[in-house]
């Protein structure tokens, strides 16, 4: 038997077919003006706890070798030699039947992906705006958002609330588009990170762009936010001027690697990160970015490039999952050797965390397991908050003297 990391491997490239007994079902259903289309995959719980979002309803997900079927009140992956593999299927939150006071449909504030928030309360992306979207973005046909109001504090607070309530997340993952502003985007945030830390007790990550001056990334910081990521998506720069424009003209890549190498000096290890896509330049340049990102401290997560219909890239084949194997066993190594904590960023369903490469390294990771079941437990989860506090309660000081000082 295949394990399970590599089975959700072959399901984000395959995608995954319905038998004819779930095909009909709510819970495989998904909202049509989905923005984000994430709502339009499934979420499953494999073997081991491994989380994998895998897609459905795609022009290639059906002619996957992959069939999720209900086997006497089990579902199962089957694959086309007959064999079958339990699986857990996550349900859509009931939270996403209801909307805000505001009427918004709360599916539309905040989605949640294995355990976790997501928010983007911008509804658009500036590159979008400018005609200068990555190939791979869906957003990049997507006009229903443009121009439209953001979310209010208050409105995001009502979806944080409604999710924690329900036991749906228990983190808050803010990710937005690009800002033409010095900041990145950090300032258009910041009332949104400091609402939510005063109103629960929670973890707050964030996905942006770079600023142009890093002291913004200590005021980033300063303000309550526990995990940060500048993703640079593509390490070779022909690839990233081909697929992403918008990074390689706006911003430049060079900015992202600097924005990085100094968040990893501020914030703890494993909690500055950067997604790599594999599949949109050669695999020996995947690998010298899972490098240059460790070199500094930094955590490499690695997504699977996959064509969505939506996209200029649609007819871009994956790679063949047995061909990546090797860069996702040098992601293992390469964070074992820079000694970056990997247990943090553990959980994400659309992509291989480093604690989940070690299935690709061969090599003996119990302790990495152990510790990872301690942090999936709710003690483990209050520890880390409160260590958290801790560190930023040290180090605020110092980050308020150097605002004072730049005048930021």
């Amino acid at each position: 038997m295949r394990s399970p990391v590599h089975l959700k491997l072959d399901l984000a490239v395959y995608g995954v077919r319905l038998g004819e007994e779930l095909a009909k079902e709510r819970i495989f259903s998904a909202p049509a003006s989905a923005r984000d289309f994430a709502s339009r995959d499934v979420e499953l719980i494999l073997p081991e706890d491994i989380v994998a979002r895998c897609p459905v309803g795609t022009r290639s997900a059906s002619k996957s070798p992959y069939l999720l079927r209900n086997v006497d009140d089990q579902f199962v992956i089957e694959d086309d030699s007959g064999e079958r593999t339990p699986v857990g299927v996550v349900p859509p939150p009931r939270f996403y039947n209801e909307a805000t006071t505001a009427g918004t449909p709360m599916w539309q504030v905040g989605t949640v992906h294995a355990g976790y928030l997501s928010i983007d309360p911008a509804t658009t992306c500036g590159f979008a705006a400018k005609g200068a979207a990555c190939q791979f973005c869906t957003m990049q046909n997507d006009t229903s958002a443009t121009g439209a109001a953001p979310r209010t504090v208050e409105e995001v607070l009502e979806v944080v609330r409604a999710a924690f309530d329900e036991g749906a997340a228990e983190f808050v993952y803010f990710n937005t588009g690009y800002f033409d502003s010095d900041d990145g985007g950090f300032a258009f945030l910041q009332p949104y990170v400091e609402a939510i830390k005063k109103h629960f007790d929670t973890l707050v990550a964030l996905q942006i762009h770079p600023p142009k001056d890093n002291q913004w990334i200590d005021r980033t910081y300063a303000a309550g936010v526990d995990a940060l990521s500048y993703a640079i998506e593509i390490h070779d720069p022909v690839a990233l001027a081909k697929f992403c424009r918008g990074r390689s003209e706006f911003i430049g890549r060079q900015r992202y690697y600097d924005a990085l190498e100094h968040a990893a000096t501020i914030f703890p290890s494993g909690t500055v990160w950067s997604d790599l896509i594999v599949g949109l330049e050669s695999l020996e340049s995947t690998k010298e970015g899972i490098s240059a990102l460790t070199d500094m401290g930094v955590l490499p997560i690695l997504s699977l490039f996959r064509p969505l219909d939506e996209t200029e890239l649609r007819e871009h084949a994956p790679p063949a999952p047995e061909s990546v194997a090797p860069v996702y066993a040098h992601l293992y190594q390469a964070v074992r050797d820079a000694r970056i904590n990997v247990q943090f960023m553990r959980d994400l369903g659309y992509a291989i965390t480093p604690i989940e490469a070690r299935f690709f390294a061969g090599e003996d990771a119990k302790l990495d397991v152990a510790v990872s079941s301690f942090y999936r437990s709710k003690i483990g989860s209050r520890a880390v908050r409160g260590l958290s506090k801790l560190r930023r309660r040290l180090r605020v000081k110092t980050v308020s003297d150097s605002f004072d000082s730049s005048r930021l």
